[in-house]
């Protein structure tokens, strides 16, 4: 949106064919879990009925997929030549932990759009039983139910972490344990969200964290106070002067669609009415 405006937006939900649009649209990105409150807020202005769904992974499989993709796919480097240091600080970068903290993206959403708007369901049950998992994204966008997922799409992986690094690599034990000992508590908290959905995962990370050594504890230490505070404080500095363009961009916007932020929703509202 820095580069783009709402029309740039809205002209993405338009049919090819030029016929009526759907009654029910939507896109994907799992980068939206790591927006601030006042980025969700806006959006909740220009779409208050908007429904939203997050899908929820166990945790150290997220971090390590993540991890995988960031230094195989997007940096082009052999997967098996990285360290574990290198690992434990890939674990510690704001990217990484924002897309982690499964509660404060609960919170946020929820808080922006109610917690009603908001379908949290988990990966393993796209996995384990994908008819389960489409007919409750349906009901929750107002869609026909049910709907046989066709074949093709059961035994399809789309954009999985393993077609797109060329490398296998698993994961060490230091980089599972210091995964499942910074995020237990999150984890917990999430558990009590969901009301016990993830005990699980509990159980999981305890058992790992359970399994340590004195040299990983010396190890994740050293992380965490000496390498990974002075990224941290550039991820802060840049945002900083992020956030300063998103609100003059946000100003901008509202100048040209009207003062009034809603009114930028009446510019969507030829793609949201039969929402």
């Amino acid at each position: 949106m820095l580069r783009h405006d709402l029309d740039w937006y809205e002209a993405h939900f338009a049919p090819a064919n030029g016929d009526e649009p759907k009654p029910v649209r939507g896109e994907i990105s799992p980068e939206y879990v790591r927006l601030k409150a006042w980025q969700v807020n806006r959006i909740a202005n220009l779409l208050p009925d908007l429904r939203t769904i997050l899908i929820l992974r166990h945790p150290i499989d997220r971090v390590w997929s993540q991890a995988l993709l960031e230094f195989g796919y997007l940096e082009g480097k052999d997967v098996r030549k990285i360290s574990s240091i290198e690992f434990l600080r890939q674990v510690e970068r704001a990217r990484n932990r924002l897309s982690s903290d499964y509660p404060r993206t609960i919170e946020i959403w929820s808080n922006a759009f109610g917690r009603d708007a908001l379908h949290i369901d988990l990966f393993e049950t796209l996995q384990e039983d994908p008819q389960t998992y489409v007919d409750g994204i349906l009901r929750h966008i107002g869609a026909s139910t049910p709907w046989a997922v066709p074949a093709q799409f059961i035994n399809s992986k789309v954009h999985a972490t393993t077609s797109l690094v060329r490398q296998r690599r698993d994961i060490p034990e230091v980089v599972e344990w210091y995964i499942a000992d910074r995020l237990l508590e999150p984890t917990e908290r999430l558990n009590e969200l969901l009301q016990g959905r993830v005990s699980s995962w509990i159980e999981d990370m305890r058992t790992i964290r359970g399994n340590t050594r004195l040299s990983w504890r010396i190890l994740g230490e050293m992380n965490q106070t000496l390498l990974a505070p002075p990224e941290r404080l550039a991820y802060e500095a840049y945002h900083a002067l992020l956030d300063l363009k998103f609100w003059l961009r946000w100003r901008r916007l509202q100048k040209s669609y009207g003062s009034d932020s809603l009114g930028a929703m009446n510019q969507l509202s030829r793609v949201s009415d039969q929402d």
